[in-house]
């Protein structure tokens, strides 16, 4: 019999956002896949004592925007996968956050499915609302629409004209360039922003007037109406 591959969402930072199902997974699975991208493996610090023995496997998973790359790192990955599926082996892939938003996961799970194999996924807590919780804030009230907006990509402007509240994920080092953005769009007083979300060296700005630095690829940027 074949074996199952599990998409798991660790959370934004904290070992203790876990949830139990995910634990339970970790647990349970014969080997750990660990997306490589060559800095510092955040997603396998979280989970570290709950997989302590267990087989590692790391798929590299290049920071980059060029889709050929993406996609052989994406097929070599599935390829690494199913061949450990094919011995009867139960995968547990870590991925931060939840492995359905913005996660390279994803895409391993769409391949792996199409090759005639099982795939589960076990979500996570969302860094954004890992984030509004540390705000002290809600995400969207009554009938209020939320926007979920890649920050560093184009089109921009466009998802930041909508009606409602909006996310932007990925700020890191196009930080400055959003926060111009916010100004064009009389949006600035309206965001507060959580870099690193529970993780050592987390920061919380609940203004971004003086902000003048580059921040994390872990940013979360909150902005409440339009």
């Amino acid at each position: 019999m074949k074996g199952i591959l599990y998409g798991v969402g660790v959370g934004p930072g904290d070992k203790k956002l876990l949830t139990i199902l995910a634990v339970e997974t970790l647990k349970n699975a014969d080997m750990i896949v660990v997306p490589d991208t060559g800095g510092e493996k955040t997603a396998l610090n979280i989970v570290s004592e709950y997989i302590e023995g267990k087989k590692l496997m790391y798929c590299s998973m290049p920071m980059t925007r060029d889709a050929a790359s993406l996609q052989e790192s994406h097929r070599n990955s599935a390829e690494l996968i199913c061949a450990q599926l094919d011995k009867g082996l139960n995968l547990a892939f870590i991925t931060l956050g939840d492995p359905t938003i913005y996660s390279t996961y994803i895409y391993v799970h769409r391949l792996v499915i199409e090759k005639g194999y099982q795939a589960r996924i076990i979500n996570g807590i969302p860094s954004f609302c890992a984030a509004a919780a540390k705000l002290g804030i809600s995400l969207c009230d009554g009938k209020e629409a939320l926007h979920i907006i890649p920050a560093s990509y184009e089109g921009v402007d466009k998802l930041l004209a909508l009606d409602g509240n909006k996310v932007l994920m990925k700020s890191g080092k196009s930080i400055l360039n959003i926060k111009d953005k916010l100004k064009k769009h009389n949006l600035l007083s309206n965001a507060k922003m959580v870099e690193c979300c529970y993780m050592e060296n987390e920061k919380i700005y609940d203004d971004l007037e003086n902000l003048n630095e580059n921040s994390s690829y872990f940013s979360i940027i909150v902005v409440k109406g339009d």
